[in-house]
Protein backbone atom coordinates (compact mmCIF):
# COMPACT_ATOMS: atom_id res chain seq x y z
CA UNK A 1 0.00 0.00 0.00
CA UNK A 2 1.58 3.31 -0.99
CA UNK A 3 1.66 6.21 0.69
CA UNK A 4 -1.70 8.33 -0.46
CA UNK A 5 -3.33 4.85 -0.32
CA UNK A 6 -2.46 4.44 3.53
CA UNK A 7 -3.73 8.49 3.91
CA UNK A 8 -7.20 7.43 1.92
CA UNK A 9 -7.24 4.75 4.40
CA UNK A 10 -6.52 7.11 7.66
CA UNK A 11 -9.10 9.41 6.53
CA UNK A 12 -11.77 6.86 6.23
CA UNK A 13 -10.94 4.93 8.97
CA UNK A 14 -9.37 6.98 11.68
CA UNK A 15 -10.04 9.56 14.53
CA UNK A 16 -10.16 13.21 13.36
CA UNK A 17 -7.83 14.96 15.55
CA UNK A 18 -9.93 18.17 16.07
CA UNK A 19 -8.17 21.68 18.07
CA UNK A 20 -11.73 23.39 19.46
CA UNK A 21 -12.27 26.93 19.50
CA UNK A 22 -15.37 27.36 22.06
CA UNK A 23 -17.38 31.08 21.73
CA UNK A 24 -20.52 31.47 23.15
CA UNK A 25 -23.43 29.26 23.27
CA UNK A 26 -21.22 26.06 22.22
CA UNK A 27 -20.25 25.04 25.51
CA UNK A 28 -22.34 22.51 26.32
CA UNK A 29 -22.30 21.08 22.58
CA UNK A 30 -18.58 20.46 22.48
CA UNK A 31 -19.42 18.58 25.62
CA UNK A 32 -21.20 15.89 23.43
CA UNK A 33 -19.02 16.42 20.72
CA UNK A 34 -16.59 14.89 22.59
CA UNK A 35 -17.55 11.36 22.23
CA UNK A 36 -19.06 11.23 18.58
CA UNK A 37 -17.94 8.66 16.56
CA UNK A 38 -14.47 9.34 14.77
CA UNK A 39 -13.89 12.70 16.36
CA UNK A 40 -10.83 13.36 18.55
CA UNK A 41 -10.44 16.31 20.67
CA UNK A 42 -6.77 17.38 21.44
CA UNK A 43 -5.65 19.55 23.68
CA UNK A 44 -3.12 21.40 21.20
CA UNK A 45 -3.67 22.62 17.59
CA UNK A 46 0.05 21.38 16.91
CA UNK A 47 -1.62 17.63 17.37
CA UNK A 48 -4.92 19.20 15.25
CA UNK A 49 -5.47 18.38 11.05
CA UNK A 50 -8.91 20.28 11.52
CA UNK A 51 -9.46 23.66 13.28
CA UNK A 52 -13.20 23.72 15.00
CA UNK A 53 -14.44 27.47 15.19
CA UNK A 54 -17.79 26.82 17.19
CA UNK A 55 -19.95 30.11 18.95
CA UNK A 56 -19.72 33.92 18.51
CA UNK A 57 -16.70 36.03 19.54
CA UNK A 58 -15.78 39.17 19.25
CA UNK A 59 -13.31 41.20 17.01
CA UNK A 60 -10.58 40.49 19.09
CA UNK A 61 -10.70 36.98 18.94
CA UNK A 62 -9.60 37.35 15.23
CA UNK A 63 -5.79 37.40 16.09
CA UNK A 64 -5.11 34.89 18.49
CA UNK A 65 -7.32 32.06 16.48
CA UNK A 66 -5.29 32.77 13.48
CA UNK A 67 -2.23 32.19 16.02
CA UNK A 68 -3.99 28.71 17.09
CA UNK A 69 -4.45 28.10 12.85
CA UNK A 70 -1.05 28.60 12.29
CA UNK A 71 0.10 26.56 14.94
CA UNK A 72 -1.67 23.49 13.16
CA UNK A 73 0.76 21.12 11.38
CA UNK A 74 -0.58 20.38 7.42
CA UNK A 75 -2.90 19.66 5.91
CA UNK A 76 -5.11 21.82 7.68
CA UNK A 77 -8.52 22.29 7.26
CA UNK A 78 -11.17 25.29 9.27
CA UNK A 79 -14.85 24.32 9.98
CA UNK A 80 -17.38 26.84 11.78
CA UNK A 81 -20.01 25.05 13.34
CA UNK A 82 -22.68 27.70 14.43
CA UNK A 83 -20.19 30.44 14.04
CA UNK A 84 -21.74 33.67 12.95
CA UNK A 85 -20.10 36.89 10.82
CA UNK A 86 -18.19 38.55 11.03
CA UNK A 87 -15.89 35.05 10.83
CA UNK A 88 -12.51 35.11 12.62
CA UNK A 89 -10.81 32.76 10.11
CA UNK A 90 -11.82 31.26 6.36
CA UNK A 91 -14.07 27.99 6.76
CA UNK A 92 -14.36 25.12 4.60
CA UNK A 93 -18.31 24.82 5.83
CA UNK A 94 -19.96 26.55 8.57
CA UNK A 95 -23.33 24.44 9.79
CA UNK A 96 -25.57 24.95 12.58
CA UNK A 97 -26.79 21.53 13.16
CA UNK A 98 -26.78 19.11 15.56
CA UNK A 99 -23.57 17.21 16.97
CA UNK A 100 -23.97 14.15 14.71
CA UNK A 101 -24.10 16.76 11.64
CA UNK A 102 -21.03 18.45 12.45
CA UNK A 103 -19.38 15.27 13.13
CA UNK A 104 -20.00 14.44 9.80
CA UNK A 105 -18.61 17.69 8.31
CA UNK A 106 -15.32 17.58 10.09
CA UNK A 107 -14.90 14.08 8.74
CA UNK A 108 -15.75 14.92 5.13
CA UNK A 109 -13.09 17.82 4.98
CA UNK A 110 -10.87 15.49 6.97
CA UNK A 111 -11.01 13.27 4.10
CA UNK A 112 -11.22 15.67 1.41
CA UNK A 113 -7.72 17.63 2.60
CA UNK A 114 -5.85 14.58 3.16
CA UNK A 115 -6.64 12.99 0.01
CA UNK A 116 -6.05 16.07 -1.89
CA UNK A 117 -9.55 16.63 -3.18
CA UNK A 118 -9.42 20.07 -1.59
CA UNK A 119 -5.80 22.75 -0.85
CA UNK A 120 -4.83 22.44 2.69
CA UNK A 121 -5.23 25.69 4.22
CA UNK A 122 -1.77 27.94 4.07
CA UNK A 123 -0.88 29.96 7.20
CA UNK A 124 -2.69 33.15 7.88
CA UNK A 125 -0.50 35.87 9.63
CA UNK A 126 2.69 37.02 8.07
CA UNK A 127 5.99 35.54 8.78
CA UNK A 128 7.13 38.50 10.50
CA UNK A 129 8.89 39.46 13.51
CA UNK A 130 6.31 39.88 16.35
CA UNK A 131 9.37 42.66 17.85
CA UNK A 132 12.50 43.97 16.01
CA UNK A 133 15.30 42.14 17.80
CA UNK A 134 17.72 40.54 15.63
CA UNK A 135 20.95 42.48 15.94
CA UNK A 136 19.78 44.18 19.50
CA UNK A 137 21.84 43.84 22.07
CA UNK A 138 25.68 42.82 22.46
CA UNK A 139 25.18 39.14 21.73
CA UNK A 140 22.22 39.80 18.99
CA UNK A 141 19.96 38.29 21.11
CA UNK A 142 17.49 41.47 21.48
CA UNK A 143 18.21 42.55 24.83
CA UNK A 144 20.81 43.70 27.20
CA UNK A 145 23.58 41.79 28.84
CA UNK A 146 23.47 37.60 28.04
CA UNK A 147 19.60 37.72 29.35
CA UNK A 148 16.71 39.94 28.58
CA UNK A 149 15.33 40.39 25.26
CA UNK A 150 12.07 38.97 22.93
CA UNK A 151 13.74 37.37 20.31
CA UNK A 152 10.61 35.87 17.66
CA UNK A 153 8.42 37.16 20.54
CA UNK A 154 8.98 34.95 23.43
CA UNK A 155 10.77 36.28 26.27
CA UNK A 156 13.93 35.28 27.81
CA UNK A 157 14.27 34.87 31.44
CA UNK A 158 15.36 37.13 33.69
CA UNK A 159 16.88 37.08 37.12
CA UNK A 160 14.54 37.54 40.11
CA UNK A 161 14.21 36.66 43.72
CA UNK A 162 11.95 33.33 44.20
CA UNK A 163 10.07 32.44 47.42
CA UNK A 164 12.98 30.89 48.94
CA UNK A 165 14.71 33.99 48.56
CA UNK A 166 17.11 32.50 45.68
CA UNK A 167 17.88 34.35 42.72
CA UNK A 168 16.63 32.22 39.72
CA UNK A 169 15.28 32.91 36.18
CA UNK A 170 11.78 33.90 35.46
CA UNK A 171 10.34 33.86 32.30
CA UNK A 172 6.71 35.71 31.92
CA UNK A 173 4.24 33.85 29.23
CA UNK A 174 1.08 34.34 28.57
CA UNK A 175 -1.64 31.39 28.65
CA UNK A 176 -4.59 31.24 26.81
CA UNK A 177 -7.01 32.02 25.67
CA UNK A 178 -7.79 29.23 24.46
CA UNK A 179 -5.56 26.42 26.32
CA UNK A 180 -7.54 23.59 27.26
CA UNK A 181 -6.93 23.72 31.26
CA UNK A 182 -8.90 26.79 31.83
CA UNK A 183 -11.99 28.75 30.61
CA UNK A 184 -12.85 29.23 27.03
CA UNK A 185 -11.55 33.45 26.54
CA UNK A 186 -9.31 33.18 29.74
CA UNK A 187 -5.80 33.53 29.02
CA UNK A 188 -3.47 35.05 32.38
CA UNK A 189 0.23 36.75 32.28
CA UNK A 190 2.12 34.17 34.26
CA UNK A 191 6.03 34.73 35.64
CA UNK A 192 7.15 31.62 35.75
CA UNK A 193 10.02 30.05 38.10
CA UNK A 194 10.60 26.49 37.22
CA UNK A 195 7.03 25.63 37.63
CA UNK A 196 5.70 28.13 40.36
CA UNK A 197 3.86 31.39 39.76
CA UNK A 198 5.27 34.08 41.26
CA UNK A 199 3.12 36.89 39.60
CA UNK A 200 -0.02 36.54 37.99
CA UNK A 201 -1.87 38.75 35.92
CA UNK A 202 -5.57 38.57 33.89
CA UNK A 203 -5.39 39.33 30.20
CA UNK A 204 -8.44 41.90 29.93
CA UNK A 205 -8.81 41.32 26.20
CA UNK A 206 -12.54 39.84 26.05
CA UNK A 207 -12.99 37.65 23.22
CA UNK A 208 -16.00 35.19 24.05
CA UNK A 209 -18.80 37.19 22.87
CA UNK A 210 -22.58 35.78 24.99
CA UNK A 211 -24.30 32.68 23.08
CA UNK A 212 -28.19 33.05 22.73
CA UNK A 213 -29.86 33.46 26.49
CA UNK A 214 -30.40 30.65 28.71
CA UNK A 215 -32.97 29.43 31.28
CA UNK A 216 -31.56 31.43 33.85
CA UNK A 217 -31.35 35.02 31.87
CA UNK A 218 -35.16 34.36 31.14
CA UNK A 219 -36.05 33.59 35.00
CA UNK A 220 -34.27 37.33 35.27
CA UNK A 221 -37.44 38.31 33.97
CA UNK A 222 -40.11 35.93 34.13
CA UNK A 223 -41.21 33.28 36.68
CA UNK A 224 -39.42 30.31 35.35
CA UNK A 225 -40.64 26.22 36.13
CA UNK A 226 -38.45 25.20 38.38
CA UNK A 227 -37.55 21.86 37.10
CA UNK A 228 -36.36 23.41 33.78
CA UNK A 229 -34.22 25.84 36.80
CA UNK A 230 -32.94 22.62 38.42
CA UNK A 231 -32.29 19.72 35.64
CA UNK A 232 -30.04 22.85 33.66
CA UNK A 233 -28.61 23.36 36.86
CA UNK A 234 -27.75 19.37 37.24
CA UNK A 235 -26.71 19.57 33.47
CA UNK A 236 -24.08 22.57 34.24
CA UNK A 237 -22.30 20.80 37.12
CA UNK A 238 -22.46 17.34 35.32
CA UNK A 239 -20.33 19.06 32.69
CA UNK A 240 -18.23 21.17 34.58
CA UNK A 241 -17.51 17.54 36.71
CA UNK A 242 -16.53 16.21 33.24
CA UNK A 243 -14.00 18.76 32.87
CA UNK A 244 -12.51 18.73 36.17
CA UNK A 245 -12.40 14.97 35.99
CA UNK A 246 -10.81 15.01 32.51
CA UNK A 247 -8.01 17.52 33.92
CA UNK A 248 -7.14 15.26 36.46
CA UNK A 249 -6.68 12.17 34.09
CA UNK A 250 -9.53 10.66 34.85
CA UNK A 251 -10.65 10.31 31.11
CA UNK A 252 -13.02 7.18 31.63
CA UNK A 253 -15.42 9.25 34.83
CA UNK A 254 -15.27 12.37 32.54
CA UNK A 255 -16.67 10.45 29.90
CA UNK A 256 -19.20 9.14 32.11
CA UNK A 257 -19.99 12.41 33.44
CA UNK A 258 -20.58 13.93 29.87
CA UNK A 259 -23.09 10.67 28.89
CA UNK A 260 -25.17 11.47 32.35
CA UNK A 261 -25.11 15.53 31.16
CA UNK A 262 -26.97 14.70 28.44
CA UNK A 263 -29.14 12.02 29.27
CA UNK A 264 -30.05 12.81 33.00
CA UNK A 265 -34.06 13.21 33.91
CA UNK A 266 -35.84 14.42 36.56
CA UNK A 267 -35.19 11.89 39.90
CA UNK A 268 -31.93 10.33 38.48
CA UNK A 269 -30.67 10.73 41.63
CA UNK A 270 -28.78 7.72 42.13
CA UNK A 271 -26.75 8.05 39.26
CA UNK A 272 -25.52 11.14 40.04
CA UNK A 273 -24.32 9.70 43.59
CA UNK A 274 -22.80 6.83 41.64
CA UNK A 275 -20.43 9.03 40.09
CA UNK A 276 -19.68 10.88 42.81
CA UNK A 277 -18.57 7.49 44.29
CA UNK A 278 -16.39 6.70 41.66
CA UNK A 279 -14.37 9.62 41.64
CA UNK A 280 -13.92 9.76 45.79
CA UNK A 281 -12.68 5.94 44.99
CA UNK A 282 -9.99 7.45 42.55
CA UNK A 283 -6.81 9.03 43.69
CA UNK A 284 -8.62 12.13 42.31
CA UNK A 285 -9.59 13.77 45.88
CA UNK A 286 -5.57 13.02 47.10
CA UNK A 287 -4.01 13.77 43.95
CA UNK A 288 -5.38 16.64 42.75
CA UNK A 289 -7.98 18.29 44.58
CA UNK A 290 -7.33 18.18 48.42
CA UNK A 291 -6.18 20.76 49.95
CA UNK A 292 -5.49 23.14 46.39
CA UNK A 293 -6.92 26.44 45.94
CA UNK A 294 -8.25 26.98 49.63
CA UNK A 295 -9.71 30.59 49.47
CA UNK A 296 -8.50 33.22 52.02
CA UNK A 297 -10.86 34.36 55.13
CA UNK A 298 -11.08 38.02 53.65
CA UNK A 299 -12.73 37.15 50.43
CA UNK A 300 -16.63 38.05 50.11
CA UNK A 301 -17.83 35.21 49.29
CA UNK A 302 -21.40 36.68 48.87
CA UNK A 303 -23.10 35.52 45.94
CA UNK A 304 -20.69 33.52 44.63
CA UNK A 305 -23.16 30.62 44.88
CA UNK A 306 -21.00 26.91 44.93
CA UNK A 307 -17.71 28.58 45.56
CA UNK A 308 -19.18 29.71 48.99
CA UNK A 309 -21.23 27.19 50.02
CA UNK A 310 -17.90 24.94 49.37
CA UNK A 311 -16.63 26.96 52.52
CA UNK A 312 -19.67 26.67 54.09
CA UNK A 313 -21.57 30.00 53.46
CA UNK A 314 -24.99 29.03 53.18
CA UNK A 315 -25.71 32.04 51.06
CA UNK A 316 -28.36 30.42 48.34
CA UNK A 317 -30.79 33.32 46.54
CA UNK A 318 -33.23 30.11 46.39
CA UNK A 319 -33.83 29.75 50.06
CA UNK A 320 -36.81 33.00 50.30
CA UNK A 321 -38.41 32.07 46.97
CA UNK A 322 -41.79 30.69 47.91
CA UNK A 323 -42.15 28.55 45.67
CA UNK A 324 -38.78 26.33 46.21
CA UNK A 325 -39.34 26.38 50.32
CA UNK A 326 -42.64 24.78 49.12
CA UNK A 327 -40.67 21.76 47.95
CA UNK A 328 -38.35 21.39 50.87
CA UNK A 329 -35.82 23.33 49.46
CA UNK A 330 -32.74 23.91 51.87
CA UNK A 331 -28.82 24.58 51.10
CA UNK A 332 -26.52 22.21 50.74
CA UNK A 333 -22.69 23.22 52.20
CA UNK A 334 -19.07 21.53 52.48
CA UNK A 335 -16.71 23.33 54.56
CA UNK A 336 -12.43 23.20 54.26
CA UNK A 337 -13.23 25.70 50.73
CA UNK A 338 -10.81 23.94 48.69
CA UNK A 339 -11.48 22.22 45.03
CA UNK A 340 -12.16 18.89 46.27
CA UNK A 341 -14.98 20.77 48.57
CA UNK A 342 -15.66 22.59 45.32
CA UNK A 343 -16.27 19.23 43.32
CA UNK A 344 -17.91 17.87 45.83
CA UNK A 345 -20.33 20.76 46.22
CA UNK A 346 -21.41 20.37 42.91
CA UNK A 347 -22.43 16.94 42.54
CA UNK A 348 -24.43 17.39 46.09
CA UNK A 349 -25.94 20.73 43.99
CA UNK A 350 -26.23 18.50 41.01
CA UNK A 351 -27.63 14.75 42.59
CA UNK A 352 -30.12 17.60 44.42
CA UNK A 353 -30.82 19.64 41.53
CA UNK A 354 -32.51 16.16 39.82
CA UNK A 355 -34.45 15.82 43.19
CA UNK A 356 -35.94 19.24 43.51
CA UNK A 357 -36.86 18.80 39.29
CA UNK A 358 -38.55 15.58 40.31
CA UNK A 359 -41.33 17.13 43.39
CA UNK A 360 -41.09 20.61 41.33
CA UNK A 361 -44.49 19.93 39.24
CA UNK A 362 -45.61 23.34 38.22
CA UNK A 363 -44.21 25.59 40.75
CA UNK A 364 -42.05 28.33 39.20
CA UNK A 365 -39.27 31.04 40.59
CA UNK A 366 -37.47 33.87 40.27
CA UNK A 367 -38.95 36.57 37.69
CA UNK A 368 -38.16 39.57 39.80
CA UNK A 369 -34.46 40.69 38.42
CA UNK A 370 -32.21 38.20 39.99
CA UNK A 371 -31.93 34.31 39.66
CA UNK A 372 -29.46 31.40 41.21
CA UNK A 373 -27.63 30.48 38.45
CA UNK A 374 -25.14 27.26 38.79
CA UNK A 375 -22.55 29.92 39.69
CA UNK A 376 -24.26 31.99 41.84
CA UNK A 377 -26.48 35.47 41.97
CA UNK A 378 -26.95 36.55 38.69
CA UNK A 379 -29.16 40.27 39.27
CA UNK A 380 -30.44 42.50 36.06
CA UNK A 381 -27.80 45.19 34.84
CA UNK A 382 -24.87 44.97 37.44
CA UNK A 383 -21.92 42.50 36.67
CA UNK A 384 -22.20 38.31 38.19
CA UNK A 385 -19.89 36.12 39.68
CA UNK A 386 -17.40 35.34 36.99
CA UNK A 387 -16.53 38.94 36.86
CA UNK A 388 -15.80 38.82 40.92
CA UNK A 389 -13.64 35.83 40.47
CA UNK A 390 -11.86 36.93 37.54
CA UNK A 391 -10.95 39.87 38.91
CA UNK A 392 -9.12 38.12 42.26
CA UNK A 393 -7.58 35.25 40.16
CA UNK A 394 -4.29 37.80 40.32
CA UNK A 395 -4.30 37.35 44.20
CA UNK A 396 -5.32 33.89 44.16
CA UNK A 397 -2.96 32.19 42.27
CA UNK A 398 0.74 33.61 42.62
CA UNK A 399 2.93 31.46 44.83
CA UNK A 400 1.01 27.91 43.41
CA UNK A 401 3.00 25.38 41.33
CA UNK A 402 1.62 25.27 37.93
CA UNK A 403 -0.60 22.20 38.23
CA UNK A 404 -2.47 23.38 40.95
CA UNK A 405 -2.96 27.15 39.44
CA UNK A 406 -4.71 24.99 36.80
CA UNK A 407 -7.18 22.86 39.36
CA UNK A 408 -7.66 26.33 40.97
CA UNK A 409 -9.02 27.94 37.87
CA UNK A 410 -11.12 24.88 36.76
CA UNK A 411 -12.45 24.77 40.39
CA UNK A 412 -13.84 28.59 40.20
CA UNK A 413 -16.16 27.64 37.27
CA UNK A 414 -15.55 30.96 35.42
CA UNK A 415 -18.04 31.97 32.71
CA UNK A 416 -15.93 34.39 30.48
CA UNK A 417 -19.72 34.17 28.42
CA UNK A 418 -20.57 36.53 31.29
CA UNK A 419 -17.76 38.12 32.24
CA UNK A 420 -17.06 42.07 31.74
CA UNK A 421 -13.70 42.01 32.77
CA UNK A 422 -11.13 44.92 31.00
CA UNK A 423 -14.63 46.02 29.20
CA UNK A 424 -17.53 47.94 29.98
CA UNK A 425 -20.69 45.95 30.08
CA UNK A 426 -23.10 46.57 26.82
Amino acid sequence: MGLKARLVHLARTGEVPVFAVVGGGYRSAMHQLRHADGIRIVTSPRHASVLLIAGTFTEAATETVNRVHDQMAGPRVTVGWGHREPMLAPTRANPAGDTSEIAAVIRRQFHDVVTGAIQPEPPLLPDVDPVEWRGVGPYGHGGTGMTGGTPYGRPLALRAPDRDGLELDQVPVTIGPWFAGFPPGLALRVSLQGDVAQAVEVVTTSVVSSGPPGVFTRALHEPTPIRDLEMARARHHLEWMADTLLIAGADRLSLRADRLAETIQPGDVEHVTRLTAAARRSLLRLMTLRGVGVLSADIDMVGLGPVARAAGFSDDRRTPEPAYRDIGFQPVTHDVGDAWARFAQRAAEAAQAVDLAARAGSHRAFGSGEVEAPDGHHQAGETGPADRLTSMLDAVLPGMEWGDLVTTVQSLDIDMESVFFGRPPT
